[in-house]
């Protein structure tokens, strides 16, 4: 059964465009939120129930070319399908929560996506994981729902109408007189090679390269903001989205927001 939407889950104007309700960022789940195991089903799960707009999970491929739910690298996604993966004496090498469950298929986490109403961040990996990522986002028609961050190569060439988000180097603003260059520089990247906007440590976020990314029609998405002082000053700021492990923290933000 889908699971019920979380509080002010539905956006102003086209699916996947712009801020939520009250002009509030959208709330991104960050893999491992609210305290489940990472890249696993159980939380995928809690971050639609949490409330939260976009669920993200990283993906990488195994040598087979199926999409996994992995964050580091291992040589054995190069050795081993994905079937073999999953035998049990292999599996524990990945790592101790591994002892017990399966690495966990991109294809089982859109099928829950497609019975719900959440968006995706699919935060890519490898190289090799990206055309079997882009081949189940269109099996199960979900790319007016998903977006892509991390590994992208030539994606927004190969593949224009998928949101592609780059992730924007760091901006080194120890020297503020550079942050204006850096903000240029990102801005024209990420206009000129096609990409829907700038994925970024929140960090390296300041108002003047949101007002820039605003006047070249770039969203800004910022990582990973789990502290309720950084939440408010990058709403105030009038980012797009917050990818938080504090989920709980941030709906509760908005909720006062909305009141």
């Amino acid at each position: 059964m889908p699971i019920a939407d979380g509080v002010g889950s539905e956006e102003n104007g086209k699916a996947g465009e712009g801020m939520t309700a009250y002009g509030f960022p959208m709330i991104g789940a960050h893999t491992g939120c609210l305290n489940t195991p990472y890249n696993t089903v159980e939380s995928f799960m809690e971050g639609i129930a949490s409330g939260a707009d976009v669920a993200e999970v990283d993906v990488r491929a195994a040598k087979d070319g199926t999409a996994i739910l992995f964050h580091d690298d291992s040589p054995l996604f190069r050795e081993k399908t994905y079937e073999e993966l999953n035998a049990p004496e292999i599996r524990a090498r990945l790592g101790p929560i591994y002892e017990t469950r399966d690495v966990v298929r991109l294809e089982r986490i859109l099928d829950i996506a497609a019975m719900n109403r959440i968006r995706l961040n699919l935060d890519i990996k490898s190289e090799e994981a990206i055309e079997p990522t882009i081949r189940l986002v269109r099996r199960y028609e979900l790319v007016d729902r998903t977006y892509i961050t991390g590994e992208s190569g030539d994606l927004t060439i190969r593949h224009p109408d998928i949101r592609v988000l780059w992730n924007a180097p760091s901006s080194a603003r120890a020297e503020r007189s550079r942050y204006s260059l850096y903000v240029e520089q990102v801005c024209r990247k990420a206009r000129t090679e096609g990409y829907h906007g700038l994925n970024l440590h929140y960090a390296d976020c300041l108002p003047e390269l949101v007002e820039q990314a605003r006047a070249q029609q770039l969203k800004v998405w910022v990582y990973t903001v789990n502290e309720r002082r950084d939440m408010e000053n990058l709403v105030a700021m009038g980012v797009d989205q917050i990818t938080t492990k504090a989920v709980d923290e941030l709906v509760r933000l908005k909720r006062e927001r909305a009141l």
